[in-house]
């Protein structure tokens, strides 16, 4: 058996088969760790139900932050599922296989419009992770990786169709294989891809809203010492938004990732972020996030801040006697 044969015959089915086998195993997963979140909430047959209709509504609750971004990740994700599978020359394929399925393809001219469109969304995102200096700052090489490896297959594809480039050397020859192996690709890279939340470093003050707002408790914070450490559960996340959404900092990203180790890791929560707690000059108790207290020093300075809700209680008359402009030179007594 020679290579192309192998590309179009074993190896083809062999990545589609781990690409089903992903998908299932990863909603088995996925059930398992909603399963347990639920188990001490009230209602969790209901709760369960509620959050696998999230699943299938990614990126609603972000949409309201960033609307135009989100609309292109709408179209960027329904052309690469809807052309693949409803393309024409993909559906005869399924025709001519030992399963011999047939299905309404879509008319080829609109099947071209969809891959030109997906390709010039994903030139966009290229583009603007180049150009503006804070996406660029908070993209890695494997965001890089990961468009390019949904395009290929897509630019292999119409170049096969239209015969763009049966005059190149050697490409013209293989074109055909070079769209399979690149699907295959993607069929891999599918079948490891996570959408998960990350913190921005520069912008997270560890207010926690975001931990708040998650509505499977994917996100977690627990006070350690003088940390704040935010762990995350990959396979509770519903990719709903909600704590891009409800950042007041801008902080919280969704971001696709590649990870063989991870499809592995059931219940295990990840690591995110870690945020140092400042200490009451009172009592030494520690109460906020040090860059949250940062941050409202700029337009909001007292030593008040710098006490937990406890001591300002204390001393909450004389901090609002220093503070009226009624008051000055007049004595107030604590206990009054």
């Amino acid at each position: 058996m020679d290579f192309e044969s192998f590309v179009e015959g074993p190896l083809l089915w062999i990545t589609f088969l781990l690409l089903l086998v992903g998908i299932a195993s990863r909603l088995t997963f996925f059930s398992l760790s909603i399963i347990r979140s639920s188990q001490d909430k009230d209602f969790r047959l209901g709760y369960q139900f509620a959050t696998f209709g999230r699943l299938f509504l990614p990126f609603h609750r972000a949409a309201i932050r960033k609307p135009l971004y989100s609309i292109l990740r709408y179209i960027f994700h329904i052309c690469l599922i809807v052309v693949p599978i409803w393309l024409s020359g993909h559906v005869s394929l399924w025709l001519e296989s030992r399963f011999e399925w047939e299905w309404d393809a879509l008319p080829d001219s609109l099947a071209d419009w969809m891959t030109l469109i997906f390709l010039g969304i994903a030139v966009y995102f290229i583009v603007r992770r180049l150009v503006s200096s804070y996406v660029r700052m908070n993209t890695s090489k494997n965001d890089y990786l990961l468009i390019i490896m949904a395009a290929l297959p897509f630019i292999s594809g119409y170049f096969l169709a239209h015969g763009t480039v049966d005059e190149v050397p050697f490409i013209g020859n293989y074109i055909g294989t070079i769209h399979i192996l690149t699907g295959e690709a993607m069929f891999v890279f599918v079948a490891f891809l996570f959408c998960r939340t990350r913190l921005n470093e520069s912008r997270c003050t560890g207010c926690a809203s975001c931990e708040v707002s998650c509505p499977t408790g994917t996100l977690e914070s627990n006070d350690q010492g003088k940390l704040r450490i935010f762990n995350y559960s990959h396979y509770q996340c519903i990719c709903c938004g909600a704590c891009v959404n409800t950042c007041p900092e801008d902080a919280a990203e969704l971001r696709h990732e590649f990870g063989f180790k991870r499809f592995f890791q059931i219940f295990v929560k990840q690591r995110i972020r870690d945020v140092e707690m400042e200490p009451c000059l009172s009592c030494g108790a520690l109460f906020v996030p040090e860059p949250l207290l940062d941050k409202i020093e700029k337009t909001f300075t007292h030593d008040y801040l710098r006490t937990c809700p406890n001591c300002r209680k204390k001393n909450h008359v004389e901090f609002y006697r220093k503070l009226s402009p009624w008051t000055k030179g007049i004595q107030v007594s604590p206990n009054e």
